[in-house]
């Protein structure tokens, strides 16, 4: 072999090894690429659905505030003290948690929003999750609606004094109360879905 043509095959040989070369550079490069995407992707989900149910928790212990200020109520309810009829008393209160629930509500909608997201990630096992602390915000608003029906009724509804407490222990509660079973059950669909969520929160 002619000197000519060992510097052409040493010439195609290492043509052929920077080619593969970066072949699998690029391999690489482009499976790191998309494990660093769907790790943001899984972070960012996580963080939006950590920050939705802080949000909700927080707007859940503002509607189940036990401390009811006198601009809560209807302007025409301060004035008709000791002459109110049922009706009366149950349009008060009313008036008062539809506009606590307004902000719960939003909070559940965008709760939600980000549950899909999640589902669509993870499956179901954060389903079951948030479903746990969904099944508290259900049972806050029909105690709250078991409240109000007993106001209308002019008290009939709860004659059974262990049930009426346990309603009102449902509805209002203040935060620190770790005996309440609501303050109870939301914290530890809380704590469930912040381990749920604690492996994706984390970054390399």
């Amino acid at each position: 072999m002619i000197w000519p043509e060992i510097v052409t095959v040493v010439k195609d040989t290492l043509l052929g090894l920077a080619a593969a070369t970066t072949a699998v550079v690029a391999v690489l490069g482009l499976r790191k690429w998309r494990q660093e995407l769907e790790g943001k992707a899984q972070f960012d989900v996580a963080r939006n659905l950590i920050r939705a149910t802080y949000r909700l928790r927080d707007e859940l212990r503002n509607c189940r505030n036990p401390f009811y200020s006198a601009y809560e109520f209807p302007e025409d309810y301060n004035r008709g003290v000791g002459s109110r009829s049922a009706e009366e008393e149950a349009r008060a209160w009313i008036h008062i948690y539809k506009n606590r629930w307004a902000p719960v509500w939003t909070a559940l909608q965008e709760f939600d929003s980000h549950t899909l997201e999640g589902e669509a990630l993870w499956g179901s096992a954060i389903r079951t999750r948030t479903d746990a602390l969904r099944k508290c915000v259900r049972e806050l608003n029909a105690s709250i609606d078991a409240v109000i029906r007993d106001k209308a009724s002019g008290g009939e509804d709860f004659k059974d004094r262990e049930f009426g407490k346990e309603m009102r222990s449902i509805v209002a509660a203040s935060v620190d109360d770790d005996k309440n079973v609501l303050n109870q059950n939301i914290g530890q669909a809380i704590n469930d879905i912040e381990n749920e969520l604690r492996p994706h929160l984390r970054r390399n």
